[in-house]
């Protein structure tokens, strides 16, 4: 019943405190443990919808940085000069059109919190989550600068290992992390992917 209780608090917190979505609460955990995120970075959130990880990307990058944030879905105006929201595709969008909003050369974090939709058919949904993994990460080889944060929501299962594995090759640390605000009964984890290598350039 514990589990519940705690899913419950933060929903009615994410509903009497402003943000959009409990998963704020994940991010800001993980903010708290590696302070990936700091005043005037250029971030880029890709699975933005419906735009909680943004209101907390927002308030922890100041009026000097900016984050733009993707999804295939609409993201309702947040109305924040620092916000820039983009109704697209990852897996066709090019990388220049998302660092042209930025007015940056590069970003200085990635964070993705998709949840692709799931039809319960194992290979199918296998293919599914493998086909977004590498769009993310194209994108992130391509727009993340030398020594930048990569913040990606995985699940366990075959490939678990082996995406941290590539990580590892990519990045100078990566953690794995399960924010108290994750439902006990869910197999998400966070990677926190630290120090982008220079030869992933």
């Amino acid at each position: 019943m514990g589990r519940f209780i705690v899913k419950d608090s933060f929903y009615e917190r994410a509903k009497k405190e402003g943000y959009r979505a409990r998963s704020a609460y994940k991010l800001m955990e993980i903010q708290k443990r590696f302070h990936a995120i700091k005043a005037g970075h250029k971030v880029l959130d890709l699975g933005a919808a419906p735009g909680g990880w943004l209101q907390v990307i927002s308030q922890q990058i100041g009026g000097k940085g900016i984050v733009v944030g993707i999804d295939i879905t609409p993201v309702a105006p947040l109305n924040q000069d620092n916000v820039v929201t983009m109704t697209a595709d990852i897996r066709t969008i090019s990388t220049d059109e998302l660092l042209a909003q930025a007015a940056a050369p590069a970003f200085d974090v990635v964070t993705c919190d998709i949840a692709p939709n799931l039809s319960g058919i194992r290979d199918v949904d296998e293919a599914r989550i493998g086909e977004l993994y590498e769009s993310v990460l194209r994108i992130v080889k391509e727009g993340l600068k030398p020594s930048g944060v990569f913040i990606l929501k995985s699940f366990f299962g075959p490939e678990f290992k082996p995406r941290i594995n590539e990580l590892r090759s990519l990045f100078s640390s990566v953690t794995v992390y399960k924010p108290d605000a994750s439902r006990g009964v869910s197999s998400e984890v966070y990677l926190v992917s630290m120090g982008k290598k220079q030869t992933t350039v």
